[in-house]
């Protein structure tokens, strides 16, 4: 690839508190890509913190631009303010404690030049670190998968994501603020209304997980903020759920960890994913057979999870239900466990 002196792409990193080692590790992973027209914009959200400003400033890179917060302000707004001090309209996203994988900003960026209609483009990743997880993730690709399962889970993963700043700006796109968890994902959402979203199905990242994460100290928080984005989506697509209906949703048809132990509630999410689905046909934001689909693949979900927690035989849910849903092997075992019970 021919490469100018001037940086074309603007790497995005907050930090906070972050841990020497894990921080050393992050900028390296930056500073070592094979694509070096590259501008590093680090954020340090803990200014009472030298001991980070001393690390990125042991690296003489000229790459480097080091800016402090004068107080916390919180991840959005701080990505907010990173987005505003890029200086190229192609910005990529990186966490301070992961690592990017040597030819991450290389095939990204080719990918945007290749496909001027995508305006956000993330990668598969891999697991590890302290919790024993170390395996790859494979999102979906295709722009309108992306969006269809936007409703139930960030379908792309936000520190692997590279996107165009053009866009953010012409229609006033910024991350929510009020979230801490949850700004992607709405960030996602409405960037979807004026471009297209993608995936690449290659592995460019490494996401470690730690007892620390944001996902295992703010559950409640977490939640809160998914019910209002829950809201946010449906006023948008007009999915008309009564306030019961809704809780339905949050509390069962979108967590994959709830445990369904009675036929009522079982009943109640398949109404309202059937409900979803029918009511967003018209929907300018998201692929009808698609977002169908995402709701028959939550409604199988639902189903393995009420045979192992409430031993909930749901034959007669799969073959009644208005939803496409596939024959998955666990559900198939349990209720085969489970064919005495109606």
């Amino acid at each position: 690839m021919i490469q100018s002196n001037s940086p074309i792409v603007s790497v995005l990193m907050p930090i906070y508190n972050t841990s020497p080692k894990h921080l050393r590790e992050a900028i390296e992973s930056i500073l070592n890509q094979t694509y070096t027209n590259f501008e590093f914009i680090i954020l340090n959200d803990s200014p009472y913190n030298k001991v980070l400003k001393d690390i990125v400033l042991s690296y003489q890179d000229e790459r480097i631009r080091y800016f402090e917060n004068t107080e916390t302000i919180g991840i959005a707004r701080s990505y907010n303010r990173l987005i505003d001090l890029a200086n190229t309209d192609i910005i990529a996203i990186m966490n301070h404690d992961d690592c990017s994988l040597s030819n991450r900003l290389e095939v990204q960026y080719e990918y945007l030049i290749n496909h001027p209609e995508v305006g956000i483009v993330g990668s598969a990743y891999k697991k590890f670190g302290e919790i024993n997880r170390f395996r790859n993730i494979h999102p979906v690709v295709d722009d309108e998968e992306i969006k269809a399962y936007l409703l139930f889970k960030s379908s792309i993963h936000h520190p692997t994501i590279m996107m165009r700043k053009k866009v953010l700006d012409e229609n006033n796109i910024r991350y929510n603020e009020n979230y801490i968890s949850l700004n992607d994902r709405q960030l996602y959402y409405d960037l979807g209304k004026y471009t297209k979203l993608a995936n690449i199905d290659k592995v460019l990242y490494k996401y470690r997980f730690h007892k620390n994460m944001t996902s295992k100290r703010k559950k409640s928080v977490i939640f809160a903020e998914q019910c209002d984005f829950h809201g946010y989506w449906f006023k948008d697509n007009g999915g008309e759920l009564s306030s019961v209906e809704k809780t339905f949703f949050d509390c069962f048809g979108s967590i994959g960890r709830a445990k369904i132990k009675e036929k009522e509630t079982l009943l109640m999410v398949k109404n309202v994913l059937e409900k979803i689905a029918l009511e967003v046909r018209d929907s300018k934001n998201v692929d009808y057979e698609c977002f169908s689909k995402v709701c028959g693949e939550y409604l199988v979900k639902r189903l393995v999870n009420a045979g192992i927690w409430g031993q909930i035989n749901s034959f007669d849910i799969q073959e009644t239900t208005s939803l496409p849903i596939v024959k998955d092997i666990r559900l198939k075992i349990v209720n085969s466990l489970l064919k005495w019970k109606k």
